[in-house]
């Protein structure tokens, strides 16, 4: 089994999102009334800035997973093809947009554009994976990743209920299982690319002993 090392820095990525998601779904929980630090840039720039060149860098990761491992995800699938590039669209924005905030002072924002372009990627990044997994449903060398990509149809309701009731709604738990299902697609489509080949090659072998049998 060869993994290209693009899906394993994903499954990185989706760890250091991971981290950041919770680290804020906690703090919001418990820290009532206050910001974190790293949602306040008049007190704390460096750190938002440091936030937000990480979450660019982590985004990057998952498009350019994504492309470099698209036909083992794709296996020629038209509908399957499109998905996937809607969903490198979508952390394409995040990635420009998150890059635009640690390099700009984040205190002199086009606040309502960049607002917009993050509610278009977040969006898109929350409803393709789902339609994606459906889509994938039926390849079991992707069960885990399918799981985790479905996971929004049920996580979402369940953090609109824990916001309705209490402090800890939050879209880290959508973000985390998202995340973890596209490094975990891109791992598998990575391993199952090299499964053809090497069938191919078991056939041939096959095929020359029974060859040299029957001469």
């Amino acid at each position: 089994m060869n993994i290209k090392p693009l899906p394993l820095a994903a499954v990185a990525a989706a760890s250091v999102l991971a981290t950041m998601a919770i680290a804020d779904a906690i703090w919001n929980a418990t820290a009532t009334g206050q910001p974190g630090p790293w949602a306040d840039p008049e007190s704390h720039e460096p750190l938002t800035r440091a936030l937000s060149l990480a979450h660019s860098a982590v985004y990057a990761v998952f498009a350019s997973a994504l492309i470099t491992t698209g036909r083992g995800i794709d296996r020629g699938r038209p509908l399957v093809r499109v998905l996937r590039w809607i969903l490198v669209g979508g952390y394409a924005m995040f990635t420009i947009s998150f890059l635009w905030l640690g390099g700009v002072d984040p205190r002199h924002q086009p606040e309502n554009l960049l607002a917009g372009v993050v509610n278009v990627a977040f969006l898109v990044t929350l409803v393709v994976p789902v339609v994606l997994g459906f889509a994938l449903i039926r390849r079991r060398e992707l069960r885990a990743a399918v799981l985790l990509l479905i996971a929004p149809a049920v996580l979402l309701p369940v953090t609109v209920v824990l916001g309705a009731i209490g402090p800890w709604g939050h879209p880290a738990y959508v973000e985390t299982a998202v995340g973890f299902g596209v490094a975990l697609l891109c791992v598998g489509a990575s391993a199952a690319a090299d499964v053809p080949a090497s069938s191919a090659a078991t056939a041939h072998r096959a095929r020359a002993r029974l060859v040299a049998k029957g001469s």
